[in-house]
């Protein structure tokens, strides 16, 4: 008689667009048990870099645990992990080519249809980390809100017998997020600034990347049919205890703890989050207002996404999570997670 192999380690990889709520739904999912938040898993070089650096920013160099991702628990040995096993500047190179450029989609199958050496052991040394992660965190979920389309081609590519890799794509009204990214979507190298784009330009570019990360995560969707849920952060907001167990049931894990928590509007556990909001390093992990919303749009910019985006907007924004009982235990988490957790989050 065969014996069990060990558990497959589950990959809950979060897709979406910039501003989406990414990151409150990396620490949903990650206060999971057996669970670790990583927050954007695959800009670890760009956080070094920026720790090595002496970064000013509180968002990059900083892991969620308040440290200096070069003195964090995890980080630092997974990296140290990562440094012995070989090349850092080789997997870098590596990382940017086949995960974060505009190019790096058709880049990867391109190297895939080829054989290409460099995308075999690219795709080897990002099974390697992730193991190192499990192991150091203890953790047999990894939850990595990164949202980069090629990462999750590639998290698709890995092998089913040791992981179990899950999408959840993250739909926001584009004209929320596009209020926020006309007044952060020029960063300096590690700290977000005003954009220097006249408001026609910087509405129209930021369309173009809302509509950019939402299809590639829907062609990735079509591609994991049986892997692949679409929510929307309105229903989040609005419906959160009916969000998360509809997650729960399709991710197969247990997230009655994150709606104790949304119940009683306790907030949410931060794990080891890399990048992504800039409260994650707050004292009480909660995300506060912003006070932009989609009303903040001149007429000007909202015409502009309408035109190139609205049928994709219609598209998506349509009910997707039932409304459920309105109960006070509904309406009290309701109200605890709009004011505590998510409404109006800044940078994701």
């Amino acid at each position: 008689m065969n014996e069990p192999g060990p558990p497959r380690l589950k990959i809950i990889y979060i897709l979406g667009s910039t501003q989406s709520g990414s990151t409150i739904l990396d620490m949903a999912v990650g206060t999971a048990s057996s669970a670790v938040s990583t927050g954007e898993l695959g800009h670890i070089f760009w956080a070094f870099e920026a720790a090595r650096e002496g970064s000013s920013s509180v968002t990059v160099p900083n892991c969620s645990c308040g440290l200096l991702v070069t003195q964090c628990p995890l980080w630092s040995v997974v990296w140290a992990e990562m440094a012995a096993r070989g090349n850092l500047r080789e997997f870098e190179e590596e990382n940017r080519r086949f995960e974060t450029t505009a190019l790096s989609v058709p880049t990867a199958v391109a190297a895939r249809l080829a054989h290409s050496r460099a995308f075999a052991r690219h795709l080897d040394e990002l099974g390697s980390m992730l193991r190192s992660v499990a192991r150091n965190a203890s953790a047999g979920i990894i939850v990595d809100s990164t949202k980069d389309p090629g990462r999750g081609w590639l998290y698709s590519l890995l092998p089913t017998p040791e992981f179990d890799v899950r999408f959840i794509h993250m739909v926001r009204d584009g004209r929320s997020v596009l209020s926020s990214m006309m007044v952060t979507s020029q960063p300096d190298r590690f700290n977000s600034a005003p954009s220097p784009w006249p408001p026609p330009a910087a509405a129209f570019f930021s369309t173009l990347h809302w509509i950019y990360m939402n299809l590639h995560a829907s062609i990735l969707g079509r591609a994991n049919r049986d892997r692949y849920l679409r929510i929307r952060y309105e229903d989040l907001v609005s419906h959160p205890l009916e969000t998360l167990e509809s997650i729960e049931a399709f991710a197969e894990i247990d997230l009655s703890e994150s709606r104790k928590r949304v119940t009683a509007g306790k907030p949410l556990s931060s794990g080891h989050l890399l990048c992504g909001n800039r409260s994650k390093t707050a004292p009480t992990l909660k995300v506060q207002a912003s006070g932009r919303s989609r009303s903040s749009l001149s007429r000007g910019p909202e015409l502009i996404f309408l035109l190139l985006a609205g049928w994709l907007q219609w598209y998506y924004l349509r009910p997707s999570v039932p409304k459920g009982p309105t109960g006070l235990r509904t309406q009290k988490a309701r109200r605890n997670l709009t004011s505590s957790h998510f409404e109006g989050e800044k940078r994701s």
